[in-house]
């Protein structure tokens, strides 16, 4: 029987973790290194992503941008990469004849990047910046905001992306003094899936990372505790012809017991038209096209995301709707068919990601990474003994006013604002 998944430590601390899927006809090579948002100075807030983007302008093999995506297209290739507040991950395809060029192809990216046209790739951040910019360069992503409110005064608090101030401080020196401290050995996983094969790929690992040599990485700085000192809120007006608005919840990390109970509180609001959510405030009563909950969940802490755009006077009734949800979450148990079907749901989505790369290089390599390293069949085994009263609970204990923000951004009322408020005092949620 093959294993889901194997993982291999080099000397170095390099570790790979590699998912046979040999019914598949494509392989994914995964990176993950520990660093992001969260390890970053304020002064050079947005320096991980600036880096993510200098290692694509060129190594010392492939010395331009497009020498090196070309290589990876001749093998089937398409390099992309992201960085979260934890992670920067790069990735690809490739076809499953070439994990040899792969391999070699991320070695020559991570290990010998050079670091050209700065200024270029500067001009280009700032330009995805400036998205979260108002004309009156205001700060109006609620992403943004909400961390803000939810880790005042810590790196998780800042943008990923940096600002304009920040993004001019990052100059060639502290670019590669930070590389240096975080892209080591031991801060990186290999993850790779589809039709690869264990002995094959290792062997291509330690030829080409096993003699990189790097200091140990340093400890991260934990996030802020939470006082639980009643609902806040941001509120930035905007010119637009609706209001966005996010409403969440700070949680414990990851770890937490109650985080797969909290992935399907989250189905339960908005994953499908029957949802909850989208029931209430679109079905029922037409006052948004679209609302979405997100779950994000990190070492130590993490939160719960509502996201919907209304039209401003239909703001208030919108907020009150949403927290009569939330609440009906906390005071009464789920219905058994409900719950048989939101578990039918997920069971479904676990079964379907056995035959997407992408889901088993998250799933295996940045849970190896993140310390949360689980198998398929423990999910379906948990989430199978989760009951009405166990998410009930749940919902008590974590959806709770104390722990609540909200930020609204757009075209809002002051009259509405003051009710707003009023609801999240002495609202649904006690």
């Amino acid at each position: 029987m093959i294993p889901d998944y194997t993982v291999d430590t080099l000397a170095n601390g390099v570790r790979l973790v590699t998912v046979p899927m040999p019914h598949l006809h494509v392989a994914e090579l995964v990176c993950y290194l520990a660093v992001g948002g969260r390890h970053e100075p304020h002064e050079f807030s947005g320096i991980s992503h600036f880096l993510e983007h200098m290692i694509f302008r060129g190594t010392a093999d492939y010395p331009t941008s497009t020498e090196l995506e070309r290589a990876f297209e001749s093998i089937g290739g398409a390099v992309n990469a992201s960085t979260d507040a934890e992670n920067t991950c790069f990735h690809s395809r490739l076809h499953p004849d070439y994990p040899a060029e792969g391999v070699a192809l991320f070695a020559s990216m991570l290990r010998r990047p050079l670091f050209h046209d700065m200024d270029i790739e500067r001009r280009i951040i700032l330009e995805e910046a400036r998205e979260d910019y108002s004309e009156q360069g205001v700060q109006i992503n609620p992403d943004n905001l909400m961390a803000g409110l939810l880790w005042p005064g810590h790196p998780l608090g800042e943008s990923l992306i940096g600002t304009p101030e920040t993004l001019a401080r990052i100059d060639r020196k502290a670019l590669e003094s930070y590389y240096r401290t975080w892209y080591v050995p031991e801060n990186l996983v290999i993850s790779g899936c589809g039709r690869v094969d264990r002995e094959q790929l290792l062997h291509l690992v330690e030829e080409q990372f096993g003699d990189w040599q790097g200091s140990k990485p340093p400890a991260v700085v934990a996030a802020p505790e939470t006082h639980c000192g009643g609902p806040e809120s941001c509120w930035v007006f905007d010119s637009d012809s609706q209001v966005g608005l996010q409403l969440a919840f700070r949680l414990p990390g990851r770890s937490d017991p109650r985080t797969l109970p909290l992935r399907l509180l989250r189905r339960l609001l908005s994953w499908g038209g029957g949802a909850r959510l989208p029931q209430r405030l679109r079905e029922e009563l037409g006052l948004t096209y679209a609302v979405e909950a997100n779950c994000s969940m990190m070492a130590d802490t993490g939160y719960l995301a509502i996201d919907l755009a209304v039209a401003p006077e239909n703001l208030p009734q919108a907020v009150a709707e949403l927290l009569k949800v939330l609440a009906e979450l906390r005071d009464q148990p789920v219905d058994a068919e409900e719950l048989r079907a939101a578990l039918r749901s997920y069971l479904f989505d676990l079964d379907f990601s056995r035959d997407q790369t992408e889901s088993m290089a998250v799933r295996y390599g940045w849970g190896l990474q993140s310390n949360y390293l689980r198998t398929l069949e423990q999910d379906r085994t948990e989430l199978q003994q989760l009951t009405p009263e166990i998410l009930q609970q749940t919902a008590r204990q974590l959806l709770c006013r104390e722990e609540m923000k909200l930020v609204v951004i757009g075209p809002w009322r002051e009259p509405d604002r003051k009710t707003v408020e009023e609801l999240l005092r002495s609202g649904f949620l006690s």
